[in-house]
């Protein structure tokens, strides 16, 4: 009697649980990160476009502040570094980077000043290449 009324409740619950799930507002979009280049202004991120080429986006370093619209995410994991991008409604809503956390890794480079001058100005949202 006690296991019918345990599986009983295990059943409920498991049930609740699916019902009460919803769906996502969000959709997100996961790009392969080849290297990131900090900059004073941001980050320029070199992504995996397809099978045998490489895009890049640059992203504003104004946007990595408590409930802005970058985040930065440093780990050691060894799918590290990789970017999230998500859309709300099909309109982009926010980006989180993971990057490893060494800085000395081979995937962060230093991207000169003069390079990046006027890259990062005007960005409203990433529009990535596929």
């Amino acid at each position: 009697m006690k296991r019918a009324l345990i599986a009983f409740g295990l059943v409920a619950f498991v049930a609740v649980a699916a019902l009460s799930a919803e769906a996502s507002k969000y959709y997100p979009v996961r790009l392969d990160v080849v290297k990131i280049f900090s900059h004073a202004d941001g980050y320029r991120v070199v992504y995996r476009k397809g099978t045998a080429s490489v895009a890049e986006l640059f992203i504003p370093i104004k946007w990595f502040v408590a409930g802005g619209k970058g985040e930065l995410i440093r780990g050691n994991d060894p799918s590290f570094p990789y970017m999230v991008i998500y859309y709300n409604e099909g309109k982009f809503s926010h980006v989180r980077l993971y990057a490893q956390a060494d800085q000395r890794d081979g995937t962060w480079g230093i991207l000169p000043p003069a390079d990046g001058k006027g890259k990062f100005d005007n960005i409203q949202e990433l529009k990535p290449e596929f």
